[in-house]
C-alpha cells in the first residue's frame, strides 16, 4: 500500500472508500471512510471532528 499524506493536495475520488491512518481517533489507529470532496467522513462518526485526526490515506487493493 502507498500511504498518502492527508495534508497534500492529492485526494481520493469523491465517495470512494479508503483506509485512513488516524492514531489519535480510535484504538486501532485506522478507519474505513470516504472523501466527500472536502473532508474524510464515515457514516457512524460521532461528530464532525474526524477529519482533523486523519494523518494519511490509502486505496483498498483492487482485485482483477
Amino acid at each position: 500500500m502507498q500511504w498518502i499524506d492527508s495534508e497534500i493536495e492529492v485526494k481520493p475520488t469523491v465517495g470512494r472508500n479508503v483506509i485512513v491512518f488516524c492514531p489519535e481517533w480510535n484504538a486501532s489507529g485506522y478507519q474505513i471512510c470516504y472523501w466527500d470532496g472536502k473532508t474524510f467522513r464515515y457514516e457512524e462518526q460521532p461528530n464532525d471532528d474526524f477529519h482533523t485526526y486523519v494523518n494519511a490515506w490509502t486505496l483498498f487493493m483492487e482485485a482483477d
